[in-house]
């Protein structure tokens, strides 16, 4: 399971990504973001799905054509789910036909919000909804308190159906035998004002989401801390994109 909001502030112009997923490492697989623009690449992942699009998006091509030209040539679209926004806003969703079940996504004016085995549209709604009424909280917390509101609306479904390699037939089990207790979850933000906490994880952890909340709070405390110490002396710039050079 995995769920996970990009969005645009509208005040500021940040692009966003908060999720999580049900194994380790969200952070590392799903977010992606420049400041030209933001996707989440999800379900049966391909970070180099995310970072081809973001190199799109430098190029100053619009979200839906790369979305379209990266997912096109993908011989795996069916198991894929990509949602992304860019400067104008302009928002592409792709939830391939074979991603597992319940999957959806919401689209607004400057998010989009999208989820897989998850245990019902409640999940995906609340999730939007948080983000919708809650317009003048601080963008990264916003962020990470709508994927909160989609976990206490259920979640990820506790049993997943698959076919057993062996025998060939269809079998029950519950997700944490299939994948684990442990979840991770991840915020990551592009600024054209960069701070430390733009960029927080928990890479396993069994309430990872609301995990996050607490790392964030830690981590912005203490920058701020080394702010009022070094008298706003240094500049701190972490870094939000990483692009792949080949021969």
């Amino acid at each position: 399971m995995t769920l996970s909001i990009v969005a645009k502030d509208e005040k500021t112009g940040d692009f966003g990504i908060c999720g999580y997923t049900d194994i380790a490492g969200y952070g590392s697989l799903v977010p992606h973001v420049s400041l030209n623009g933001a996707v989440a690449t999800q379900a049966y992942v391909s970070v180099d799905n995310g970072i081809e699009i973001i190199e799109l998006l430098e190029k100053k091509i619009s979200i839906i054509e790369a979305g379209k030209k990266v997912i096109n040539k993908d011989k795996d679209r069916s198991m894929r789910q990509l949602i992304g926004i860019d400067h104008n806003k302009e928002i592409y969703e792709w939830t391939g036909e074979n991603t597992l079940d319940y999957k959806n996504s919401i689209i607004s004016d400057n998010f989009v919000i999208a989820g897989n085995c998850m245990e019902s549209y409640e999940v995906i709604k609340s999730a939007a909804d948080y983000f919708s009424d809650n317009a003048k909280e601080d963008f990264p917390k916003r962020l990470i308190k709508s994927i909160q509101a989609g976990e206490l609306a259920g979640g990820h479904i506790k049993e997943i159906n698959h076919i057993d390699p062996v025998t060939k037939k269809k079998i029950k089990k519950s997700t944490q035998t299939i994948f684990g207790e442990s979840m991770s979850a991840a915020l990551l933000i592009a600024s054209k004002k960069p701070k430390v906490w733009h960029n927080v994880r928990v890479d396993a952890h069994k309430e990872a989401i609301f995990e996050l909340e607490k790392i964030y709070d830690k981590t912005k405390e203490s920058a701020d801390k080394l702010d009022i110490f070094y008298n706003g002396a240094i500049e701190v710039k972490p870094f939000y994109w990483r692009k792949i050079l080949k021969d």
